[in-house]
């Protein structure tokens, strides 16, 4: 099985590459990679799997370097993570594992890798053997000092299996999270799906919303709208304590609106007519994404209208567009599941080049292996 590698997506067939990536792939379909690539620092790489010249899997991968603003698709920062959560401490020797390729998308869920749905099991491992393949040889070429693949979801099997063949490590990633869209288009069912008690908490908020003239409006992205929502996004980045850098911020939202404008909108919450909070969305294969949100908390007050706007007019609009998930990314783990999201464990896969750092990531494995074995005892 050959496999072709390209350094730019005009280079790539767009839409055979997308017709290769099933649910949760937008991340690693060609709207998305178009803005990746033009807010890249070093070209990303492409590879295609061809079988008898048929493209049949597909993979994207990004050099990341010392102090890419990427810091969730970096495997220092997040190997680092994983390290301080199980023994307690940090990790000074990540940072030896950069410059890296973070290979399937670059962002922090679903890692993917496009595969052709008409090739038996075997093929399909034999493909997905030759991408992996392939990305090693690129980065060891490059002098790269690791690979990896650091959102893999757990039922992800035919991935999860060519990486263990791969000598790859696995730990403990994150959780993301999915709502299912009722495939009767009815917002009852969604209600019907909670306990009495938080039914009754969720329409009392919707209530509320409906009571203090909340209203809701979604359009695509566009210089305009971008102007409005810089303040809202900044606002929620210091209610966390946040750093944030207003004319990046602005630039990652022109960057999309120019690269993925066809895939991208934004739905925003109107409180007397004054702007009050926004989710940025994408709209892909049937599926809708939510990827980053802001608010005016002093404008909001005390009325729901985070809820309001990211769960339920999120849903009232796949409903009505018959899409069949909205997928929320990473983290916000007990709000996502009060307001009816379906938990999908991640596990971070990593090879290092030299020898001594994989022997650290495998202590590292094997500590939360144990730990993980604890917990269940």
């Amino acid at each position: 099985m050959d496999v072709v590698v390209h350094r730019s997506l005009k280079e790539v067939d767009a839409g055979r590459w997308d017709a290769l990536l099933g649910p949760r792939g937008f991340y690693a379909a060609t709207p998305w990679l178009r803005h990746a690539e033009g807010t890249a620092a070093t070209p990303p790489y492409y590879f295609t799997a061809f079988d008898d010249h048929e493209p049949v899997g597909v993979l994207p991968g990004y050099p990341l370097e010392h102090g890419t603003p990427y810091v969730f698709c970096s495997p220092d920062r997040v190997i680092d993570t994983i390290h301080r959560s199980a023994t307690g401490e940090d990790a000074p020797w990540t940072a030896e594992l950069l410059p890296a390729l973070a290979c399937g998308g670059r962002n922090p869920s679903h890692t993917k890798a496009g595969m052709h749905g008409g090739l038996d099991r075997g093929r399909q491992r034999e493909t997905l053997s030759a991408l992996v393949r392939a990305a090693e040889r690129e980065a060891w070429a490059a002098d790269l000092q690791a690979v990896s693949f650091l959102y893999v979801d757990e039922d992800d099997d035919l991935l999860r299996g060519v990486l263990t063949d791969h000598q790859y490590l696995a730990l403990p990633g994150q959780t993301a999270y999915s709502m299912l869209v009722p495939d009767d288009g009815s917002f009852d069912t969604y209600l019907a799906g909670f306990e009495q008690r938080r039914r009754v908490k969720i329409k009392r908020e919707l209530r509320a919303l409906d009571e203090a003239g909340v209203t809701y409006l979604t359009q695509p992205l566009s210089a305009d709208i971008i102007e409005q929502l810089a303040p809202l996004e900044l606002a929620l980045y210091a209610k966390h304590s946040t750093p944030a850098n207003a004319d990046a911020f602005r630039a990652v939202l022109h960057s999309i609106a120019d690269h993925a404008g066809a895939a991208a909108r934004v739905t925003t919450a109107y409180l007397d007519g004054h702007l009050t909070g926004f989710v940025l969305t994408f709209t892909h294969q049937g599926e809708m994404y939510a990827r980053q949100a802001g608010f005016d908390y002093e404008a909001q007050g005390k009325l729901p209208i985070y809820f309001g706007l990211v769960y339920y007019e999120l849903l009232r609009t796949a409903l009505a567009e018959g899409l069949s998930q909205i997928h929320y990314s990473t983290g916000s783990d007990r709000v996502k599941l009060s307001r009816g999201c379906t938990p999908r464990r991640q596990i971070a896969y990593v090879k290092a080049r030299r020898a001594e750092h994989m022997e650290q990531l495998s202590q590292l494995a094997k500590r939360c292996d144990k730990s993980a074995s604890l917990d269940l005892s």
